[in-house]
């Protein structure tokens, strides 16, 4: 059990008025995992499963297990969505393990933003972006979330079918947990909590007496860290922009001045309202390693615009089983602001924290229609399953593709005899960690290849966290 105390980080209160009340002290316990941080997003490109799988045998059976790790987010669900129309009919079940319930939750959201019908194709994708990682959102955005959220309760009471989801594995206590975080998200983004002054107490504690000179602290990050390694589209103003406040896309069309409470930690029901830790997340390397990481030498592109693109092809690729034509992605765009930071100075703080009213709120007689995927189901398993799955019968032997997280290395040892044979075991690697120096790099990578020695893998290739995004691993 992790114990998080209130007097490291401020716990707040949203209770039954609309207001605000900052709690000093909280003191309670809640089960995780991590010992860093959240991870809301992950360090590397989405990646098409079916495609690791059939690359190692086209033998492959017609029903595949995936299990995921601690992805962070859905992308690989999302990818492998997208691009199965390119491979032969396949029943295809990915089981997910997240460190924390609100990292489910996120996942079940971005999942629900791609395979909702009524969704514009360019509006799913603005959707998708800003959830998954800016602090704040544009209004258009912020009233899709209000309203989204509502309606994904009745998925985690299980008082609607989801075809797509099954949270049979979690415990009922685990499913009311769910239900209140789905609750404080609605409830939050109509009240506002105050996620940038939440953003700015990290980064004063982060670089203490260096918080006056933050810019050149960004810069050196920026040009001494993470150009050498590769980002040709991702601009010094994105970056800048996202370590200053934690909004990391940003367009022309709105300004972003509603907070996101989807990246907040730890929330619990409390009497009429709920707690929650401020913002715990990733500071310093952004959530521009995903979608954005494809490398374009195009100076016309920023982050921004890259993963726009990428967004967009793939979720259109879902909704009709064909690729998009590449001149559709730019078409709503002004070339001529391609190449500039549109957004470079934030809103009013009486705007983020302005609470919206509940009147003529219909959405209760609503109900979200999906995409049909019927050979993809989504199976969420608790995250004390890591160390149980390895001792039912049911689970030895019997995924094709297990994908893990560079922060759940250490349970490579209890995730081995799930692999059946010749399976594929792809790691995440570090590469884009601006924190971490080459030593500490150096020293990853020696811990892992102890680990994948001990548990009788081998390597496609001599992984190297200074050049590799993943390692690509295989069981005997």
């Amino acid at each position: 059990m992790l114990t998080i105390l209130g007097n490291v980080i401020n716990s707040n209160l949203i209770a039954g008025s609309s207001h605000i009340t900052f709690l000093q002290s909280v003191n309670f316990t809640k089960f995780s995992i991590l010992t860093r941080r959240n991870m809301w997003w992950g360090y590397s490109e989405p990646l098409d499963l079916q495609n690791e799988i059939t690359q190692r045998d086209d033998q492959v059976s017609s029903n595949l297990e995936v299990l995921i790790v601690g992805a962070g987010d859905a992308r690989h669900i999302v990818k492998t969505l997208a691009s199965s129309y390119v491979h032969s009919d396949r029943i295809i079940t990915y089981h997910v393990i997240e460190p924390t319930l609100e990292q489910v939750a996120r996942s079940i959201l971005l999942l629900n933003i791609c395979l909702q019908k009524d969704l514009g194709l360019q509006e799913a994708t603005r959707y998708y972006l800003e959830i998954l990682g800016n602090t704040l959102l544009r209004p258009a955005t912020a009233k899709y979330l209000a309203k989204c959220t509502k309606q994904l309760v009745d998925i985690s009471t299980c008082t609607i079918d989801c075809p797509w989801l099954s949270l049979e594995k979690f415990k009922y206590k685990e499913r009311d947990n769910l239900e209140c975080i789905f609750k404080f998200w609605t409830r939050a983004t109509r009240e506002g909590v105050p996620i940038i002054n939440y953003w700015d107490r990290r980064i004063r504690k982060s670089l203490k007496t260096r918080y006056d000179y933050r810019e050149g602290v960004f810069d050196w990050d920026y040009y001494m860290v993470l150009k050498p390694k590769g980002i040709f589209n991702l601009t010094i103003q994105e970056y800048r922009f996202w370590r200053n406040n934690g909004v990391a896309f940003t367009w022309l069309e709105g300004e972003p001045v509603r907070s996101n409470p989807t990246l907040l930690n730890n929330i619990i029901q409390y009497g009429s309202g709920f707690l929650h830790y401020t913002y715990l997340g990733d500071i310093v390397n952004g959530p521009f390693f995903t979608w954005a990481a494809n490398e374009r030498k195009d100076k016309m592109f920023r982050a921004t615009d890259i993963a726009e693109g990428e967004l967009m092809r793939t979720i259109y690729e879902i909704k009709t089983k064909e690729p998009l034509c590449e001149d559709y992605i730019g078409a709503h765009r002004d070339p001529s602001i391609l190449n500039g930071t549109i957004v470079t100075e934030m809103p009013d703080i009486e705007m983020e924290l302005e609470s919206w009213t509940n009147a003529n709120d219909k959405t209760d007689k609503e109900k979200i229609s999906w995409i049909e995927i019927p050979n993809h189901k989504i199976i969420f398993h608790s995250a004390s399953s890591l160390e149980l799955l390895k001792s039912k019968c049911e689970y030895v032997k019997k995924f094709h593709l297990i994908w893990v997280a560079h922060n759940m290395t250490k349970q490579l040892e209890n995730l081995v005899p799930l692999a059946s044979t010749d399976a594929s075991i792809i790691v995440e690697l570090r590469k884009y960690m601006t924190e971490l120096h080459k030593e500490d790099l150096q020293n990853f990578n020696k811990e892992l290849s102890e680990i994948v020695q001990k548990n009788g893998l081998r390597s496609v290739y001599d992984f190297n966290s200074n050049e590799h995004t993943l390692a690509r691993l295989y069981k005997n």
